[in-house]
């Protein structure tokens, strides 16, 4: 199957409006030429239809936009074709305004009893069967496409309270709730009918895919976002491979979330970054481009994962690629190339994972698949990244794969059942680290002895070494009896401190209680004293693989296993991703003076800086080879060569 590394998405949610252009009208075959002999993709992914509903070629099926000065697609399939690169088409879903607004019976209707003008229900494949399916075969045969990547899907989807939804759900399901809608939330019946539309939105990808795949089966599909962060749950629909486009605010640590948790699926998978930042998250007003060193960080924190990286980049609103800011395209991909013999198709080793809760995330969301809630775990992924341990992201559906030590964020709602399988794998020899008082409360449910003794939503205290003054979220004082180890916080330096956080022997392992939700507070407000705290706690529960000894600055570590290889991916993390105050940057202040070792079986025959090609000399004590690196500009490989293999 073809390999989706480096790619170039372009849309424009082609829509009439006044004073719109034909499409076509200034597209060049040059231009697209161009981008296919400099930028070299692998593939390209071009609008084809967006969430208002409009086709942005001349299809025959009824919703083509009305003005056209040539097809696009035959221009960028002939010219993609003659340059042996891959064709792509953006298409949404199941947001499609023009559909349902010529259909509103096959629109969901929401909770208030209105009919939505943009979301086509998933219930009895009315939208699949009308438009999506013979649309996907239209451009799989009629033009030869090589794939689709489908947005507006699961992050889009919300509950249907159609009478003929409502009637399904109450006879397979044996309750009533046709006269009391929508149910009360949280409440048995509300779980179990938003359970029933989540499903049906998996019988409808299973459908769609499925017809589409008999007629062209080498036609590649996915539904953006699915099984991913915002849908934690094991693969059950064929798709060719997985995908979604991360936050554009703060990139680098969405993409280290989502990252993650997709690539736990064992899928061939990649990650879209956006060229761009707006002020709809509070950026100062305006759209900024960003610079190419910026979009290179955020391409090293997927491709050090083992994913494909594309980069989204408007079109123009007749269809024509925007050349200036493409062009800056080109260092991106030429670096990136260089790497992806040392990471794309690897695998995370299994040591270190963040839990992220399936029960919490469906309970939790507004919509049946959403974006919301998701900080606690993506600010505690990124602080134990920050530490130099090598995470991955794990679910109720694999969280015993061979990790050693798994770290659960603050619950929003319930992690159901999950509290007593994470105990039977800490009594099994494994370590777990359980933050936020909601989190400890589920434990200690599940059969934990401990004891949350007072709560506080906000306080300033001290961390441990009695120095660092930090404040934290859903803090609270703990007991617990037999611990090995309690950690004082201090809401006053000049009284007795109260326990905070509690090391407790359990089984064969170890469990850490953190009284606070230590995620969120540092994906608000990065603190020392978190960090100086946790990586105290983390090094009482884990000897890793690597150890990166020291650094100045901040450098993430990943270890990579491939084609029987490692590969110890380091990127660098300084500079200001995350800060919304600063949506464009040209400078990352590299990280200088590393310090590794890796545990390893035998000493190896040789420790290759990669891409360069540079053998680092090391020092071999029988369990670890220690070895030093003068610098990371944004992303440098290290292969452990053994003896007689390794280039």
């Amino acid at each position: 199957m073809f390999q989706r590394r480096l790619g170039l998405h372009f849309d424009f949610h082609a829509h009439p409006h006044e004073g719109m252009p034909s499409i076509g009208e200034s597209l060049r075959e040059e231009d697209v030429r161009e981008i296919c002999r400099e930028i070299r993709p692998d593939f390209i992914q071009i609008d084809c239809k967006g969430h208002p509903g409009w086709a942005s070629y001349p299809t025959k099926l009824g919703n083509a936009m009305p003005l056209f000065a040539l097809d696009p697609l035959k221009l960028w399939r002939r010219v993609t074709r003659e340059e042996n690169v891959k064709l792509f088409l953006h298409y949404s879903g199941v947001l499609d305004g023009q559909f349902c607004q010529k259909h509103p019976e096959l629109s969901i209707l929401r909770e208030d009893g209105s009919r939505s003008d943009s979301e086509a229900r998933t219930f009895g494949f009315g939208y699949a069967d009308g438009l999506l399916i013979p649309q996907l075969k239209e451009l799989a045969g009629k033009y030869g496409i090589d794939g689709v990547w489908v947005d507006g899907e699961c992050w889009a989807a919300d509950p249907d309270y159609d009478p003929e939804t409502v009637a399904a759900f109450e006879k397979e399901s044996g309750m009533v709730i046709s006269g009391k809608l929508p149910p009360e939330k949280g409440s048995a019946e509300d779980t179990a009918f938003r359970d029933y539309c989540r499903e049906l939105f998996r019988k409808y990808v299973r459908h769609y895919t499925d017809e589409v795949h008999k007629d062209y089966s080498s036609f590649m599909i996915t539904s953006n976002w699915m099984f991913s962060d915002h849908m934690p749950e094991p693969v059950s629909a064929k798709l060719d491979y997985l995908s979604g486009d991360f936050n554009p605010w703060n990139s680098v640590n969405s993409a280290r979330l989502a990252g993650r948790a997709l690539a736990r699926q064992d899928m061939p998978w990649d990650m879209m970054s956006w060229n761009f930042r707006s002020d709809r998250e509070g950026c100062a007003k305006g759209r900024y481009t960003k610079h190419p060193r910026q979009i290179m960080q955020e391409a090293a924190a997927v491709l050090s994962l083992g994913g494909g990286f594309q980069n989204y980049i408007t079109q123009y609103p007749d269809a024509s690629p925007r050349m200036d800011e493409i062009r800056g395209m080109k260092e991106v991909f030429d670096e990136a190339r260089k790497r992806l013999p040392y990471c794309y198709g690897g695998s995370i080793l299994p040591e270190t994972a963040v839990f992220l809760s399936k029960s919490d995330r469906y309970l939790a969301s507004k919509k049946l698949f959403g974006r919301d809630g998701l900080d606690g775990a993506s600010g505690l992924t990124a602080l134990l990244c920050d530490l130099g341990l090598s995470v991955s992201v794990a679910s109720e559906y694999d969280f015993g794969r061979g990790f050693r030590l798994i770290a659960v964020p603050e619950t929003l709602k319930s992690l159901g059942d999950a509290p007593k399988a994470l105990l039977d794998f800490a009594e099994k020899g494994g370590g777990l680290i359980v933050t936020g008082v909601n989190s400890i409360k589920e434990f200690i449910k599940a059969g934990l002895p401990a004891k949350v003794e007072r709560e506080y939503a906000e306080r300033r205290l001290f961390f441990p070494d009695g120095k660092t003054p930090t404040s934290v979220y859903s803090s609270c004082v703990l007991s617990a009896p037999g611990a090995e180890e309690a950690y004082l916080s201090y809401g006053d330096a000049r009284k007795e401190g109260e326990v905070f956080a509690c090391l407790l022997p359990f089984g064969k392992g170890r469990i850490a209680l953190v009284g606070a939700d230590v995620g969120l507070s540092w994906d608000e407000a990065r603190q020392a004293g978190h960090a100086i705290f946790m990586r105290r706690l983390a090094g009482r529960m884990i000897d890793p693989v690597v150890r990166l000894e020291s650094s100045e600055g901040c450098a993430e570590v990943t270890l990579l296993l491939r084609d029987g290889k490692m590969f110890i991916q380091l990127v660098n993390m300084n500079g200001p991703h995350a800060d919304k105050r600063v949506p464009s940057f040209d400078f990352i202040p590299p990280c200088r003076a590393l310090t590794l070792s890796v545990a390893l079986k035998q000493k190896p025959d040789r420790i290759v800086q990669r891409p360069c090609g540079r053998e680092l000399p090391f020092v071999w004590d029988g369990e670890r080879a220690r070895f030093s690196l003068d610098r990371v500009d944004v992303h440098e490989i290290i292969e452990i060569a053994k003896q007689g293999k390794g280039a």
